[in-house]
């Protein structure tokens, strides 16, 4: 957001995200409602510098960004809102570890804020911190969103209010290993922050979920109120009506569906507009299955929603009297569940200046003006059979109690009976339940039964990621949700997973590129890792340049002692499997990387040596 032109500039939410040249990213904590696989590789390659300005990434950069951010990254979602890529990489098994779940009820409250909070160290060990408060899910989606990026400085910066409680948030839902809730809170409360021009942050509001938040109102005198959200409800916009003989200018801007379904009272505003709604991912992407409705004709539960598409998802309401511009911005739709503190939101109390306003309005003026329809618009019998999907599925999800174990060589799901005895079926005992691993088949899970058996799983593709279906009849909705796993697949399963996907060519390239402190030396794409049939290195003497030379060791290791050692430290874990799986695939490889095991062998030695000879002297 920026006064500089009338429209709001657009600005890549990876980009917010994306560290300085240079500069690491040493903790980021990250809020969403929903997400899905796709969007957090790409979160992941963005924070580690490593995408592309596409959001791409290669396999080993996908590889150095999950090596980079383990035990340092987490994305915390309500459960129940992980969605179902159409087509799944059998590497994003490794993400699990980067995800936490929120097991709110969502027919009473929901987890719902958008919050991202990084802290990045420079090479001369400066720590910086960035904050971004706003409307957009980890979902693959081109949404008109609003957000809020502030970073530290002490040049026109200064505490924000209300930013500890959301790190204190932050941190505990994340449960990373090592980092406290309230040493980071204490922390952020210093923070200098800087805002963009013509936005002074007056506070940081967060709601826990508890019901105890106060409604903003127009205080008397206000000349102007605007309200901006894809999902309403009469008691909260009659809160914003003022009554007497000077009534504010009332907007609304909303979509046609949550017009129709509001009805005459809409009246009520001066300017009535309407954008397109957000579109909705299939709800069914199994293959072989039909498609669920089109999202057009389904109306989400309350006011949750997980979109893509090009319709209005920004969140945000505005009040002008006389000078004073007043702004709020966040997760909250305009609904009392989110304002009153039913939802757990964050929103970010603005004042702005006129030319921030222009920004507002050029929104407004890409809408179109509509009449209040004159009845409310009811449900017709196929929202209704989405609604009772969308039920079900909240219901799995807040009766979740679930745990994986290895069984031999395959995975079975066990549901703890004393947390949630009943299981975690919906009520409606026609929708049918099915769970599978993340690549293997869907099951049907009888009621009643605590264990199902999920079928062999090799190593490089257990996750604790699960699929789960509820369905009646050709309908139906899949999503994924976490099973911890007991005991954890830990760094085992990630270098399974890595080599199985690298390949030893792939590997090969990542190392160079580390060697060589070159980001951009992977190729291809994490997201497409179908098997394919692999070429040996020694088969083509054009391969051959992947094996790293003497001198380019001995140039990373003169570069940066210390960095060299990481890079060692990898290669250590690694080379092992990566040979195992090359005499496999071909011997000739094999033979090659076991004469580059034996040249890296002689370099550890002879460098190990040269700095206890360094020592000494």
């Amino acid at each position: 957001m920026s006064g500089a032109v009338d429209s709001w500039p657009a600005l890549s939410f990876l980009e917010g995200l994306r560290p300085g040249p240079d500069e690491s990213v040493e903790l980021a904590l990250l809020a969403s409602y929903s997400a899905d696989l796709g969007s957090i590789g790409a979160t992941l390659l963005a924070l580690a510098g490593k995408d592309t300005d596409a959001g791409r990434g290669s396999p080993s950069d996908f590889a150095d960004a999950v090596e980079r951010l383990r035990g340092k990254a987490r994305i915390v979602i309500q459960r129940g809102r992980l969605a179902k890529m159409r087509r799944t990489p059998r590497i994003a098994a490794v993400l699990d570890q980067f995800v936490r779940e929120v097991d709110f009820d969502e027919a009473t409250h929901s987890w719902h804020p958008k919050a991202a909070l990084v802290r990045t160290r420079s090479v001369d060990g400066e720590i910086g911190w960035r904050l971004w408060i706003g409307s957009r899910n980890l979902t693959e989606c081109v949404n008109r969103d609003i957000g809020l990026l502030l970073v530290s400085g002490a040049n026109g910066g200064a505490p924000i209010p209300g930013a500890d409680e959301l790190a204190r948030a932050l941190a505990d839902r994340a449960a990373l290993k090592g980092q406290r809730s309230a040493t980071l809170a204490a922390t952020i409360a210093k923070v200098a922050w800087r805002a963009p021009a013509g936005v002074r942050v007056e506070r940081i509001r967060w709601s826990a979920g508890t019901g105890d938040q106060p409604v903003p109102v127009p205080p008397p005198g206000t000349d102007e109120v605007v309200v901006v959200s894809p999902f309403i409800d009469k008691n909260f916009l009659a809160r914003q009506i003022q009554k007497g003989a000077k009534p504010a200018r009332s907007v609304l801007l909303t979509t046609i569906r949550e017009i129709e379904r509001i009805g005459p009272s809409l009246a009520a505003f001066d300017d009535l507009l309407a954008l397109d709604a957000p579109d909705y991912p299939i709800g069914d992407p199994e293959p072989g299955r039909q498609p669920a409705a089109s999202a057009a004709d389904v109306i989400p539960a309350d006011d949750e929603e997980e979109e893509v598409g090009r319709g209005l998802h920004a969140k945000l309401l505005f009040m002008r009297s006389g000078r004073k511009r007043t702004l709020w911005l966040g997760s909250a739709n305009a609904t009392l569940r989110a304002w009153t503190g039913r939802n757990a939101e964050v929103i970010a109390e603005l004042l702005v200046t006129e030319p921030v306003e222009k920004g507002l309005k050029a929104l407004l003026g890409s809408a179109r003006l509509v009449e209040a329809p004159s009845m409310e618009h009811l449900p017709d019998a196929a929202a209704l059979e989405e609604e009772a999907l969308e039920r079900a599925r909240a219901q799995v999800a807040a009766r979740w109690a679930a745990e994986l174990n290895i069984d031999g060589e395959g995975i079975r799901l066990t549901h703890r009976s004393d947390l949630h005895p009943g299981g975690p079926h919906p009520d409606e005992s026609d929708i049918v339940l099915q769970v599978g691993a993340l690549h293997g088949e869907l099951l049907v899970w009888p009621a009643g039964q605590a264990v199902v058996h999920l079928g062999s799983v090799v190593p490089a593709e257990r996750s604790e990621f699960v699929r789960l279906r509820v369905s009646r009849g050709d309908k139906g909705l899949t999503w994924l949700q976490r099973a911890p796993a007991e005991p954890p697949f830990g760094e085992d399963r990630d270098r399974a997973a890595f080599v199985r996907f690298l390949g030893a060519r792939g590997f090969l390239l990542w190392l160079a590129g580390l060697l060589a402190d070159d980001d951009r030396q992977g190729e291809g794409d994490w997201t497409n890792d179908e098997p394919r049939e692999r070429a040996g290195l020694g088969a083509d003497p054009a391969l051959d340049s992947s094996l790293p030379t003497l001198e380019e060791m001995l140039a990373a290791w003169a570069r940066d002692p210390d960095k060299f050692r990481e890079i060692e430290r990898r290669v250590s874990q690694y080379l092992p499997a990566v040979l195992e799986q090359a005499g496999q695939e071909d011997p000739q490889t094999a033979e090659m990387l076991r004469r580059f095991d034996e040249l890296w062998g002689k370099l550890r030695s002879g460098l190990g040596a040269a700095e206890i000879k360094g020592k000494r002297r």
